[in-house]
């Protein structure tokens, strides 16, 4: 393939001009009057102004001043040299220059590629993608500008090796080297609906292109490349995440191209026209450097999306560049977006690895307002809610057993990498009717065994005091372990341990036995008994009640009405 010297960067002149509308001037007698700096008077001051001679933009700038761009003070026409000289609130910039166009597998914004007509590449236009994206059908995608599809002629596209390219050690564009075919125009759009000049106050005046990627072999990512790991030809490697989409603020922004690579400015003027090759561009100016080439590369703050690279010239020596507005030139393409980065969801509760009950909650958090795909280990996936806060929960399953699952957030076309976990269920500990827990037991009726309820067919094993009493099965949801001794006096307990599928779960006793006969009634005792002849009654505090010495036999009294070995 033969490149021609024409770049995207050098297509031809852009004159660049800001939102604006005059407002009525407001003034005070003796005071010189304000241009308006919004609304829809800006809108159309900036587009009189345009229209006019001499004027290359119209913006506002941070301190809330209008500011009229210029390549010469001497070819201001009239109407825009009284509109700077009668306004208290409007200061004149000059430009060296009118703006002019800028033009491995994974594929991330800020790489480079060309656009060509397939029917005769004999030469191709350079240019970056801004970011990638989806269709209105969730096929991958590249956003860029639309100038660089040339009026619709190039309809093909083809990724640029990044050590070929200026950004990644390349001594100029000559020695661009094509690498994987991209994809197939989707949408362009320059200027106005259908390629026209446009008109300022329009938010439909835009410069984007949108493309199908066809090739297979290609990984697109929600990410912009800062160019420092070019060498290895992976531009994925170092790169800015895109979490959203939003308009350009005033202040800090950053640049990602095929020729410059990254670079950092500032945000000077904001929701604006341009003239780009005599068209209008709704967007914002941005102090920045960029270079040809760098056409349709990313413009972002943070990690939200906010414009791509349409036009480039230079303010006292200084690049500035013109930044097609990102939601706009979307709105205008029937259905393509950006795609964004989703993060993953992080189980919690319980903690990988760890147990939760049948019926229990798994939780986590995860993108705020997703939605988490939940796939149990050969079941069906199901869809759970991610709140406003950012928490999920679901309940685990009823059968007992190791539980492994994948779980990934996602928001439209967008998701984030799978997770994969596992945690163990465990059944419901066996209910143990008898002994009862707390139980008093007179010597002559300790229990002889155990019973209760459980899971049909699970296994149980009953431990006395730290030593395995028996071993029985669920049948018809109830069990029973007989001991092997009766219990002497004192106190005990006794564990019943339930397992399921290799889970298990225990519940837990403690009884006394009594060394002597127990003496039961109703209401009340006192501290002391009156005399009997039997001998004193010295009452001694136990667990299981009082000990009572009458005429030297040792009774043990215990309130309440209840049976011997009953609570």
């Amino acid at each position: 393939m033969t490149l021609s010297k024409r770049h995207a960067a050098t297509i031809a002149a852009i004159a660049v001009a800001l939102s604006g509308a005059f407002i009525p001037s407001v003034a005070v007698a003796g005071e010189q009057p304000s241009a308006p700096t919004s609304g829809p008077a800006f809108d159309a001051a900036a587009k009189e102004l345009l229209n006019g001679e001499g004027v290359e933009a119209v913006a506002v700038d941070g301190d809330g001043r209008v500011v009229v761009y210029t390549a010469s003070p001497d070819d201001l026409d009239l109407a825009a040299s009284e509109f700077v000289e009668g306004n208290s609130n409007v200061s004149v910039r000059v430009l060296d220059a009118p703006f002019t166009a800028t033009d491995d597998t994974d594929v991330v914004g800020g790489a480079g590629y060309l656009a060509l007509d397939p029917e005769g590449p004999v030469s191709a236009t350079v240019c970056s993608i801004g970011f990638t994206g989806w269709n209105a059908t969730g096929g991958p995608a590249i956003i860029s500008a639309g100038h660089c599809a040339d009026d619709g002629v190039s309809t093909a596209s083809v990724l640029t090796l990044p050590t070929g390219d200026p950004a990644g050690g390349a001594t100029d564009s000559s020695q661009v080297e094509p690498t994987y075919l991209l994809g197939e125009l989707g949408f362009a759009q320059f200027g106005g609906p259908g390629d026209t000049v446009g008109e300022a106050g329009s938010a439909d005046t835009v410069d984007i292109s949108a493309w199908d990627v066809v090739n297979d072999e290609l990984t697109l990512l929600p990410a912009i490349t800062d160019w420092t790991t070019a060498a290895s030809e992976d531009l994925s490697a170092s790169a800015t995440p895109v979490r959203s989409v939003g308009t350009a603020q005033l202040g800090p922004i950053e640049k990602s191209g095929r020729t410059t690579g990254l670079t950092v400015g500032t945000v000077d003027a904001v929701e604006g026209w341009a003239l780009v090759d005599g068209r209008q561009v709704y967007g914002f100016l941005a102090t920045i450097a960029a270079g040809d080439g760098d056409s349709g590369g990313a413009l972002y703050q943070g990690s939200t999306a906010v414009g791509i690279i349409s036009g480039g010239a230079t303010l006292g020596g200084v690049s500035i560049v013109w930044g097609a507005d990102l939601q706009a030139g979307l709105a205008a393409t029937d259905g393509y977006s950006v795609s964004l980065f989703v993060d993953p969801p992080v189980l919690s509760s319980p903690v990988p690895g760890g147990e939760v009950m049948v019926g229990g909650a798994i939780s986590g958090t995860g993108p705020a307002e997703h939605t988490l795909v939940v796939t149990p280990d050969g079941a069906p996936s199901f869809d759970v809610p991610i709140d406003a806060s950012g928490e999920w929960n679901f309940a685990a399953p009823d059968t007992p057993g190791d539980f492994g699952f994948t779980l990934y957030a996602q928001e439209g076309f967008d998701v984030s990498e799978e997770t994969a976990y596992t945690v163990g269920v465990l059944p419901a500990p066996p209910v143990i009717a008898s002994p009862a827990d707390g139980a008093l037991f007179a010597l002559d009726a300790a229990p002889t065994g155990a019973n209760g309820s459980g899971r049909e067919g699970a296994r149980v094993i009953v431990t006395l005091d730290g030593t395995i009493a028996g071993e029985t099965e669920v049948v018809d949801g109830a069990w029973s372990v007989p001991f092997a001794a009766v219990p002497g006096p004192g106190a005990h307990t006794l564990v019943a341990r339930q397992t399921v599928n290799g889970q298990s779960n225990s519940a837990t006793v403690t009884f006394e036995v009594a060394a002597a006969p127990v003496v039961t009634g109703g209401g009340n005792l006192p501290s002391t008994l009156p005399a009997t002849g039997l001998g004193d009654l010295t009452p001694l505090a136990t667990s299981a009640g009082m000990l009572l010495f009458v005429g030297g036999l040792l009774v043990a009294v215990r309130q309440g009405s209840r049976r011997l070995g009953q609570q």
